[in-house]
């Protein structure tokens, strides 16, 4: 999938916390946002990922334009978001809080928690990391994690 913000504008009042913001991810690359605290990088992935609405420009998947009104729309074009962690429920275990705002629902329309856990061991071993779906978020380290450095090829 091929991503592209063209011309991204988002105001706070009289704050620009981003300004005309292109940015194009082809398939199969990956990027980081570097800056310093209160540079606008959380503010635009929250543009992206349908919590803000920008007050200009477009976001575009495979050149067709988006019109995202909150993460479900995101979600459900493919678009992910891991927030930092204040955004966690720390109550939660992993399996639980990445299904927040996605949850599937088995017999009975009771949370598929099983279904969770997969998904989270599937993404933590695609992804080169080490993470236990049934783990409260509260108890897990406060140090950043680090992928294997021995993952061969590019990142889907």
């Amino acid at each position: 999938m091929k991503l592209e913000l063209r011309g991204i504008t988002k105001r706070f009042g009289a704050l620009v916390a981003n300004d005309h913001i292109n940015l194009t991810v082809e398939a199969g690359e990956i990027h980081a946002l570097l800056g310093e605290n209160g540079a606008g990088k959380s503010t635009l992935m929250n543009v992206l990922y349908g919590l803000y609405r920008a007050e200009e420009g477009e976001i575009l998947l495979d050149d067709v334009v988006q019109h995202f009104s909150g993460p479900g729309d995101a979600m459900a074009a493919g678009i992910g978001m891991v927030h930092q962690h204040f955004m966690l429920i720390p109550v939660f275990t992993v399996a639980e809080n990445v299904m927040l705002g996605h949850e599937e629902t088995g017999f009975g329309g009771h949370l598929d928690l099983p279904a969770a856990r997969r998904r989270v061991t599937e993404i933590s071993a695609r992804f080169g990391f080490d993470v236990d779906p049934d783990a409260l978020v509260e108890d897990l380290p406060r140090r950043r994690a680090t992928a294997r450095r021995d993952h061969q090829g590019p990142l889907p």
